[in-house]
């Protein structure tokens, strides 16, 4: 590998984090996606995606490549409503909780991410209405929402990835 790489990835999770706080363990790897816009309305999309983990600079932090379409499905060249994101979480000791940035071609968030009833919650800080949720995480699963809560109180999901391993 090249030196970058080399400098980037870690095969483990770093002795400062403790075990309690290692939410991602069992999402390191790579996944093949169901990814869903408007789930349950006229314009519903289905979408061919994959998503890749791996721990990061001596495993203090986990970084993620989300991509849909899928490689084998982009455009040639890709479209600006096409995704290629990335997102950097580097646990934070002072407050035991996750920091984060996602960006890709159009946008950036930060989140804060913390664990929530065996649900890992992120939440927008920029947004406090607006969170990811990782469920249903299982050796050859999870489940991803973006959601908001309403004024109303009603939650909206925008949309969602059922996560197989490949």
């Amino acid at each position: 590998m090249n030196r970058f790489v080399d400098a980037l990835i870690s095969e483990e999770k770093s002795s400062l984090i403790p075990d309690e706080y290692d939410y991602w363990k069992d999402v390191i790897g790579s996944w093949d996606l169901d990814f869903v816009y408007n789930r349950g309305a006229e314009k519903e999309r289905h979408i061919k995606g994959e998503w890749h983990f791996t721990r990061i600079l001596e495993g203090l932090g986990i970084q993620d490549v989300f991509i849909c379409p899928a490689r084998g499905f982009r455009s040639k060249p890709a479209k600006a409503s096409e995704e290629y994101g990335t997102t950097i979480r580097m646990f934070n000791p002072g407050t035991n909780k996750w920091d984060m940035v996602y960006t890709c071609y159009k946008t950036m968030s930060r989140f804060v991410g913390t664990k929530e009833n065996g649900r890992i919650v992120l939440t927008n800080i920029n947004s406090r209405r607006n969170r990811w949720v990782f469920t249903e995480i299982a050796p050859d699963k999870f489940h991803w929402q973006n959601e908001s809560t309403m004024k109303d109180g009603t939650v909206k999901v925008w949309c969602e990835a059922f996560a197989t391993r490949m």
